[in-house]
C-alpha cells in the first residue's frame, strides 16, 4: 500500500479527498467515508475556512473535528486568508481542536476570493505567500504538519518552481499542486507535467491533484509524475466509490461498477443525510443536483433526464425524472 508520511503523521493509503467549497462539509465527508469504508481514504480535508480580521472561532473547528468518526482517516483543516498573523493564530486553534494537519489554500480561483487577495491571488505575491506558510508553521509548534495547496499559476506556470521552493523553505511538510492554472476551467484537462516539475524542484512530498477521476487516472498520475500522493476532488463528487475501487484494484480484488439507479440512490441518501444534520430541503436539493451534475459530466449516468432533473423543485421530482419507471 502506498503511504505518505508528513512528519509523524502517517497517511495510508496515499489517496486523499480534496477540500472543495460547498462540498466537503462534515455530512459529505462522513457519507463518503461510510461508502468506501476503512482503509480506502488516507486523509480528507474540510472546506476552506476563510480567515479575515480575526482568528477563526474554536467552535467552528470543533464542529469539524468532533463530527469526524473515522480515526484511520486523517482530517485536515483548510484555512484561507492573506494576513499571516491571523492565519497562523487560526492554525494554532485548529491544532488545539484536534486537526490532524493544517492545509493552506493558495489555489481557490473564485472571483470573489481573488478580488480580496486570497486563495490563488497570493500566487502573484510569492514573498507574502511564503510569510503566511512560515508564520503558520511557527504557530503550530510542530504539533501538526502544515501543508499548502496551490494552482500551478495564474495565467502561466513560469513561477511554479519558485512557489514550490518557497513553500518548502517556509517549513511546510508537503505541497499539493492542482495542475491547472487559475484561468483554466475544470473542463480543461490538467497538465500533469506541472506536478512533475514541482516534484523535481523540492524535497518535501508533492501531492498531485487535477483530472484524477478514475482508478486508471490515479495510477497514471502516480506513474507519470512521481508524486507522493494523489488528491481527488470533483472525481469523488461524481463517483463516491472511486476510493474503494482504487483500494480493491491495489489488492487485486474485483470491483463492480455501480449502475445508474444505485448512483441515484446514493444521491437521495446524501440529501436525506444533509437534512438530518440540519440542512433545509432547498439546501439538500441543491447539493443533490450538484452531485448529479458531476456524475453526468463524468458520463456515469445517462445524460437524457439530467437537464429536467436539474430543474426539479424537490427531491421527489428530481428522482422521478432521474430514475426511469420500471
Amino acid at each position: 500500500m502506498r503511504e505518505l508520511l508528513l512528519g509523524k503523521l502517517r497517511i495510508a493509503p496515499a489517496l486523499m479527498l480534496a477540500p472543495m467549497e460547498g462540498v466537503t462539509d462534515p455530512c459529505f465527508r462522513d457519507l463518503l467515508l461510510e461508502t468506501c469504508g476503512p482503509g480506502a481514504i488516507g486523509a480528507a480535508c474540510t472546506e476552506f475556512h476563510r480567515v479575515t480580521d480575526h482568528p477563526i472561532a474554536a467552535a467552528r473547528i470543533r464542529a469539524e473535528t468532533e463530527s469526524h468518526r473515522w480515526p484511520q482517516t486523517a482530517l485536515g483543516v483548510q484555512l484561507m486568508g492573506n494576513r499571516a498573523a491571523v492565519v497562523a493564530a487560526s492554525a494554532a486553534i485548529a491544532a488545539d481542536e484536534g486537526a490532524s494537519f493544517v492545509d493552506l489554500n493558495f489555489g481557490c480561483p473564485a472571483p470573489r476570493v481573488f478580488s480580496h487577495c486570497a486563495g490563488s491571488a497570493l500566487l502573484a505575491d510569492p514573498p507574502r505567500l511564503e510569510a503566511i506558510v512560515r508564520a503558520t508553521v511557527r504557530a503550530v509548534e510542530g504539533r501538526v504538519p502544515v501543508t499548502a495547496k496551490i494552482r500551478a499559476g495564474l495565467s502561466d506556470d513560469r513561477g511554479l518552481e519558485d512557489i514550490a521552493r518557497r513553500v518548502e523553505d517556509a517549513g511546510a511538510s508537503a505541497l499539493t499542486v492542482h495542475a491547472r492554472l487559475r484561468i483554466e476551467r475544470y473542463e480543461v484537462e490538467a497538465r500533469w507535467e506541472r506536478i512533475t516539475r514541482a516534484k523535481a524542484a523540492v524535497r518535501i512530498p508533492v501531492i498531485g491533484n487535477g483530472s484524477a477521476d478514475s482508478v486508471e487516472a490515479v495510477d497514471r498520475m502516480f506513474a507519470e509524475t512521481g508524486c507522493d500522493a494523489v488528491m481527488i476532488g470533483r472525481g469523488a463528487l461524481a463517483n463516491p466509490w472511486i476510493f474503494l475501487a482504487w483500494k480493491r484494484a491495489q489488492a487485486g480484488e474485483f470491483h463492480r461498477e455501480f449502475e445508474a439507479p444505485e448512483r441515484w440512490e446514493w444521491i437521495a441518501g446524501y440529501a436525506v443525510r444533509m437534512q438530518e444534520r440540519g440542512a433545509t430541503a432547498s439546501q439538500a436539493l441543491g447539493r443533490a443536483k450538484q452531485a448529479l451534475k458531476a456524475a453526468a459530466a463524468a458520463r456515469l449516468v445517462p445524460s437524457e433526464p439530467v437537464p429536467l432533473a436539474l430543474r426539479a423543485r424537490c427531491m421527489e421530482e428530481l428522482l422521478a425524472l432521474a430514475v426511469p419507471a420500471t
